[in-house]
């Protein structure tokens, strides 16, 4: 796990440094997850080059349905970093967001609440990938699929 959040880390500073000053500006994004729990989330994003984002906020819900069923509610920021197009609209980002969350059983445990995206752009806004989500005790592995709209 550490050696892939320092990938991502390393991924997103050299994206950012190699960013040029397209696409700036905000856009909002939905998205679902599925794995080991199900998961809804919305986000603000502030662009600043077709490479760098700024995750503000990440909110989401999740219904872990295992052998004892629980809720979650999560709210993060973070950063997101693109790699350059290949194709018509194919682009690879990594996102790292770390926040807070409540996870609503046995009478609720907050604690300090971190995720993982990696995925691809398939076209347009829409978006696959891995995720990875994780609270104090607690962690869950997802399939996500989103779509990104741009104002």
């Amino acid at each position: 796990m550490k050696k892939m959040l320092l990938m991502a880390v390393a991924f997103l500073m050299t994206t950012a440094m190699n960013a040029q000053n397209d696409e700036k500006g905000f856009s909002y994004a939905a998205e679902v997850g599925l794995g080991s729990e199900l998961e809804l989330g919305v986000r603000a994003q502030y662009n600043f080059n077709k490479y760098f984002a700024l995750d503000l906020p990440v909110l989401k819900y999740a219904r872990d349905y295992g052998t004892n069923p629980f809720n979650e509610i999560t709210i993060q920021a973070g950063v997101r970093g693109f790699s350059p197009t290949f194709g018509p609209d194919l682009k690879a980002f990594a996102a790292l967001d770390m926040g807070y969350g409540n996870m609503f059983k046995n009478g609720g445990t907050s604690s300090f609440a971190i995720d993982f995206t990696m995925g691809f752009y398939v076209w347009e806004g829409l978006y696959v990938g891995y995720g990875y989500g994780g609270m104090r005790h607690h962690s869950d592995h997802l399939v996500r699929v989103g779509y990104s709209f741009t104002y």
